[in-house]
């Protein structure tokens, strides 16, 4: 079995005031297809913002082409691509800390969310999650968290 990591997240130093260094290696896996669609993606709408004509129409574009709509100067698929791909963020990323068995090399965290090797230390967020839960995580968070509320009162309760 080929296991691949995608992204990932590194502290920078034991301060835990220091952002993480934090790398979701986007279009590691068929990057380029992925960009050229993207791209294409944006070519037909400054097409059909051009076809629209008024009262849509004359429009200032800002990215990835700076300029009159159609006519910024050095607007190349390349150009654009590398716009794409240096602008790209996913404001719902998870499972860069995922939760599983002892026997998993890439589990983090235990079934009760404690971080392995780290003493007192839970993670309960999407991070946890050992595959992307799907396009909008908000409810399965929210059910993990709950889960998580549940371990870490009765082990106080203990």
């Amino acid at each position: 079995m080929i296991l691949t990591c995608i992204g990932s997240v590194n502290l920078r130093s034991a301060d835990p005031q220091d952002t993480p260094d934090i790398n979701f290696r986007f279009f590691k896996n068929k990057g380029d297809a992925d960009i050229a669609e993207l791209v294409q993606a944006i070519n037909i709408l400054r097409e059909s913002w051009l076809a629209a004509g008024d009262p849509a129409a004359p429009l200032k574009e800002l990215h990835p082409c700076a300029g009159e709509l159609g006519k910024a100067p050095n607007c190349t698929d390349a150009a654009q691509g590398e716009y794409v791909k240096l602008q790209a963020y996913s404001h719902h990323a998870t499972s860069s800390c995922a939760i599983g068995a002892d026997s998993d090399p890439l589990a983090v965290l235990d079934s009760k969310f404690r971080v392995r090797g780290v003493k007192g230390l839970r993670v309960v967020d999407a991070s946890a999650f050992p595959v992307v839960p799907g396009a909008f995580p908000v409810v399965p968070t929210m059910m993990l968290s709950q889960k998580a509320s549940e371990e870490i009162i009765a082990e106080g309760k203990k």
